[in-house]
């Protein structure tokens, strides 16, 4: 959702920039408007005030982002807009086919269940220009994916938190994929042999694995283009980071907040010799440092929120490359803050907060 909503904010600057034209809505536009209205409030629903009839301008709608220069739409911004008492929604996709023009789509949070008979998700497949689909907290199951295969210009798809399980195959039609986030979902390992090559950011927070996170991060090494991977809350106790891990060369940026790690846990990181920026936040138990202390371009090292004992800032402090080490609400026995600020200067306060 955050992400959406950074890019939200990008695109409306830049409409802003380019000025604003007296132009009203297309009148197709403003017709399918209304009819998914109707249909999110189905059968008492009183979300979107502001898309009536009487008000000709769609445009100046809310959650509507239109094209300066067209007056066509080109962002929708529907989080959590069906209220949750109505129960599940099934979408009519086809509702969506006026917006030739539609960049951005979120329907976060709206209890999707599935779609209208015989107005199914292939006709999404018809959105040429969509760059963008958050699909978040919703209840598709893996089916999803045959449909949104098909957006030639898709760039960031967004299922976290719906119904997805197993064994998640990414299609070598999803070509145009750079970033890609599956939190909150029982996925077991992600096949991508002939995958979207062109994938750079990965998100697989609190997954649930059937106990074979090994078989997940081996799953990874398919994904030689990554430049971040997130993958916290998860149970990574064990040797978690395989063979496979070590395919991650153009790695630059790696989460692992908030994970159940143990002593050999992080002893392949060494193996990734992008790696710029390492997250190990509120880690289930002593940190163990074994493996990070061999990243020659490590710049940024956060470890906020966990119990340290002085003799990791000694192995901390042979990193030549770390320029910011980040120390928020710590335990254990800590040097000052004057000895931690003498060797990196972009060091944050460890005390508690």
């Amino acid at each position: 959702m955050g992400l959406f909503l950074q890019v939200l904010t990008v695109l409306v600057i830049t409409v802003s920039l380019q000025g604003w034209l007296p132009l009203s809505c297309l009148e197709e536009e403003r017709i399918a408007l209304l009819h998914l209205k109707d249909s999110l409030n189905y059968p008492n629903g009183t979300s979107l005030p502001s898309w009536r009839i009487a008000h000709a301008n769609c445009c100046d709608w809310e959650r509507i982002v239109c094209n300066s220069s067209t007056g066509r739409v080109t962002l929708l911004d529907l989080l959590g807009v069906r209220n949750e008492e109505l129960g599940d929604w099934y979408l009519n996709a086809s509702l969506f086919l006026p917006f030739q023009q539609l960049n951005a789509l979120s329907l976060y949070g709206n209890r999707i269940a599935g779609w209208v008979e015989n107005k199914g998700g292939y006709e999404l497949q018809k959105l040429s220009n969509l760059e963008i689909l958050d699909l978040e907290s919703n209840s598709f199951n893996n089916s999803i994916l045959s449909f949104v295969e098909g957006l030639p210009s898709l760039k960031s798809l967004y299922l976290d938190y719906n119904r997805l399980e197993g064994s998640i195959d990414l299609k070598e039609s999803l070509t145009s994929l750079e970033t890609l986030s599956l939190g909150g979902n029982n996925i077991s390992n992600l096949v991508a042999s002939r995958g979207p090559s062109n994938l750079r950011t990965l998100y697989l927070e609190n997954i649930t694995t059937y106990g074979s996170s090994f078989q997940l991060l081996q799953s990874l090494g398919a994904f030689s283009n990554l430049t971040t991977l997130s993958l916290e809350y998860n149970d990574f106790r064990g040797r978690i980071l395989g063979d496979k891990f070590q395919n991650l060369s153009s790695l630059e940026m790696l989460y692992l907040d908030s994970c159940s790690l143990d002593e050999h846990s992080l002893q392949s990181l060494g193996a990734l010799p992008s790696l710029k920026n390492l997250s190990l936040r509120e880690l289930n138990g002593t940190v163990p440092y074994g493996g990070f202390l061999d990243l020659k371009n490590l710049k940024y090292l956060d470890l906020s929120y966990n119990t340290l004992s002085n003799s990791i800032f000694q192995a901390i402090g042979t990193m030549t490359s770390l320029k910011t080490l980040m120390l928020y609400n710590l335990n254990g026995q800590l040097p000052t803050m004057q000895e931690l600020q003498t060797k990196w200067p972009n060091t944050y306060n460890p005390r508690p907060m």
